[in-house]
């Protein structure tokens, strides 16, 4: 150990300083939250202090669209609706060579009756694709159907005009294939649901509970069968698990509390021309 003299206190109290003025300095210019570090010590920092962003990918759900938790396709039986009073409609004189038409495709609440309609969006101004593609399953555009049903519902999907309608035609095809040549074969004649249902299972397995059978009696009947509940509709329950919100996995329409309406034991299929 060195003998304590003045000078070797001067040397102690230099290093002293000397120590106090590097602390300022690393405080300032080194420590964070002091003065920018040097470029290339910035660049190569990581940016793990940058406020994240929310992945933008096709699932997720666009900003616009309403409140809703699924969808509903509903299909018209045509001929039981042209017989509803219905027969002087353009689409009605020109008929129809499928049993079941597009009505509209709908976004829905697990609460009957609350769903969002009329919501913000814009004019529909389809494709000429898929506008001659929907004229082959949407006779109802005759009477302007399909604009009424964007305006009513599609505007709520937060989708864009040709993504709704190609979503509602995809939608549409698979129920056709399922349910075309078993409604044809009962037209003019009675069945029950179960037996209906029951036919679409060497068609589609498992599509029988993804539906819902409406009925009611028709104003153009005849007589004897005025008082008869013929299907008028068929409504499928899909999930909007689709790209975007868009209508993806048909689902069982009990886990959304739909279920029939109106058919009781046996209802009729309309058969063009013969019941009325």
């Amino acid at each position: 150990m060195r003998p304590a003299t003045p000078q070797n206190a001067l040397r102690t109290a230099v290093a002293v300083i000397v120590c106090v003025l590097i602390g300022i300095a690393y405080d300032k210019y080194i420590k964070p939250g002091g003065q920018p570090a040097p470029a290339a010590a910035r660049a190569a920092a990581p940016r793990s202090a940058e406020t994240p962003r929310p992945p933008q990918t096709p699932w997720s759900p666009p900003s616009d669209r309403a409140d809703f938790d699924f969808y509903l396709l509903a299909m018209t039986m045509h001929e039981a609706w042209c017989g509803d009073g219905n027969r002087g409609r353009q689409e009605c004189r020109i008929g129809s060579d499928r049993p079941l038409v597009i009505h509209g495709l709908w976004p829905e609440r697990i609460e009957p009756r609350t769903y969002p309609r009329d919501c913000p969006g814009p004019r529909l101004a389809l494709e000429t694709t898929t506008e001659s593609e929907l004229e082959t399953f949407m006779p109802g555009m005759k009477s302007g159907l399909h604009i009424h049903e964007w305006r009513e519902h599609g505007t709520c999907s937060g989708l864009k005009g040709d993504d709704y309608f190609r979503a509602t035609l995809d939608l549409a095809r698979g129920m056709d294939g399922a349910l075309r040549q078993i409604l044809t074969n009962y037209a003019g004649r009675e069945v029950s649901a179960r037996a209906l249902r029951d036919a679409t299972r060497t068609s589609q397995p498992g599509i029988a509970r993804t539906f819902t059978l409406h009925c009611r009696t028709l104003r153009d009947a005849r007589p004897e069968l005025r008082d008869r509940a013929f299907l008028v509709e068929i409504r499928q329950c899909v999930d909007d698990d689709g790209p975007g919100g868009a209508p993806g996995t048909p689902i069982d329409c009990a886990s959304v509390n739909r279920r029939d309406q109106g058919c009781g034991d046996s209802f009729r299929i309309a058969r063009r021309n013969s019941d009325r």
